[in-house]
This record gives C-alpha cells, structure tokens and sequence, in this order.
C-alpha cells in the first residue's frame, strides 16, 4: 500500500540566526544607498561587508525580488561581523578560536551568552491546558487488505471489480476460517506487495496512507470490513485484525514533549535578544537590521 511521511531541534546555529531573524520585520529598504549605488557600503565597527561577499551570499537567500535578495545576504554577513567580533572580544575564545573553527566558534559564544529559562511545571500545565489538542495519542490499527488495482478513470473495470471484491468478501465471511480464507485470496489476486505477507499492512496510524483509504479504514471496527473501499489505487478488501482508539496524554506523559517545546521558544527568544543587544552596541552603517525586541518571550 503506498504511504506518505514532536518536537526536533534545529540543526545548527546558523539555522536558529536565520530563523530569529526570519521572524522578524526583514524590509529591503533598509538598505542605505545612493542613487550611484546597486549595494551600499557597510561597515560593522568600521569593518567593511564588500560588495563581492554580499554577491556570494546570494545564493543562499532566495527571495522575490533581487533587492530583497541584496538586503537579505547584507543582513546574513552583518550578524556574521557581529558574532566574530564578539568572539574575538571573548577572553576565553579570542580570534585563535574564529580561525581555527568559525562555527565552533559561534556555537561556544552562544552556549555563554544566550541562557534560555527552563520551564517550571507551572508553565508546563499552562501550555498543556491551553493546547490540549497537541497530547492526544492517534488511534492506531493492524490490518490487512487486498488490493484489485484500477485507476479511478477505468469507470467499468471498476464496477467489475466491486463485483468481485463483493464476491471475495461473501467468501471469506462464509469461511469456516476467515483468516486463512483473506489470506489466501489476498497472495492470489492482490495487487499491493503486502500480497507476500496475506495482506497484512501491519500497524497503521492517521497519516500513513493516503486520505481516503485512512478516512474509510479509520471508521471500521475490528473484523472484515463488510463493503470493499475505493481509492485513488483501486478497490480494496479490508479486515482490521485490531484497533486501539486514541486517548488523551495525561499531563504527566506529555510533559517531556511540553518541556522540549518550551525550552526551544526560550532558547530562540533568548538568541534574539541576544542578536539585539550585539547590533545596539554597534555602528552599523549602511545598513538597518531589523532584530527587535517586541514578541520576545521572558517567561
């Protein structure tokens, strides 16, 4: 049968600059330059952002318009200028350890300088009780099926094939031992791979097939099903061996997953923060940064 695909973290610090800063008002007019000028001339403390960094940076911000490109990549290599510079004021880091391993570097410098709050349990059932929906376990179900493939356009084969899947069904509930019955009928004439395995999908949860036959499935109780079910693929016979509905995480079994939330929203307003306080103790010409400090969680 074919499938599609709570909390991860990001997988580097460069991914969590690029968010903060992504959620904050980006506009490509804050780009200062004369009417001579395609790019102006940036400096961060006297340090100048060339125009040839800039250009190869690019291409690793992509956006409707090539001024929004420009502005991006500034702002990119301006946060970059102010992070090596703050690791290079570091006495415990300094510039030996910028050339040796730049993102080392700012990792070390953020795990010192950016402190996320650790979420008591007070703000842990708060978050619980305000998003139930999150901490409800899916229903999951072990089943097998048989799979008469048509495509949806084949209008008559399908009618012959509802036939005969209305036949096998009669078969297998009218078997003295409907098991072997449905797996016998499903090595014989089903089309899905499962075939080698009497049909058998193993366990299924919401999300793990496509939206028809989950909605379908999802509603039958334990046994074979007693219509067959269309889907984009073709008509299917179904038996659920078993289900197990769906429950509510107790507060207790959810907290794990509230914490790592929580210390993740902590973490990236922190790191914002942080980004803030680097650009307002800085003379940044040429350009204007938007890191604010409004929507910064201080929980």
């Amino acid at each position: 049968m074919p499938t599609s695909d709570d909390l991860k973290r990001l997988s580097s610090d460069a991914k969590l600059i690029e968010r903060a800063l992504s959620e904050e008002k980006s506009n490509h007019k804050n780009l200062i330059a004369s009417s001579r000028q395609s790019v102006p001339t940036i400096r961060v403390n006297g340090v100048e952002i060339s125009e040839k960094a800039i250009g190869e940076e690019v291409q690793y911000h992509p956006a409707a318009s090539q001024d929004e490109a420009l502005f991006l990549s500034a702002q990119a290599l301006v946060i970059k200028e102010l992070l090596k510079q703050a690791v290079c004021a570091d006495e415990t880091l300094g510039e030996t350890a910028w050339q040796a391993d730049e993102e080392q570097a700012i990792a070390d410098l953020l795990a010192k300088n950016v402190v996320p709050n650790t979420p008591d349990l007070a703000a842990c059932e708060q978050y619980y009780n305000a998003n139930p929906q999150e901490f409800s376990a899916p229903p999951v179900m072990n089943m097998r099926h048989i799979l008469l493939a048509s495509p949806p356009e084949e209008g008559e084969e399908r009618i012959e094939l509802k036939k005969q899947a209305y036949e096998m069904i009669e078969k297998i509930t009218n078997s003295p031992n409907p098991d072997a019955e449905f797996i016998t009928l499903a090595m014989q004439h089903s089309a899905c791979p499962s075939k080698t395995d009497g049909g058998e999908l193993g366990i299924l949860q919401k999300g793990a097939t496509v939206p028809e036959f989950e909605k379908a499935v999802f509603a039958l109780p334990a046994g074979v099903a007693p219509s067959p079910i269309e889907t984009r693929f073709g008509v299917h016979i179904v038996q659920v061996l078993s289900r197990v509905d769906g429950k509510q995480l107790e507060l207790d079994e959810a907290l794990p997953m509230i914490q790592n939330r929580l210390a993740q929203q902590s973490f990236h307003h922190a790191l914002v923060d942080y980004l803030f306080a680097l650009k307002q103790a800085a003379n940044i010409e040429g350009i204007d940064i938007n890191v604010n400090q409004e929507n910064v969680y201080r929980g």
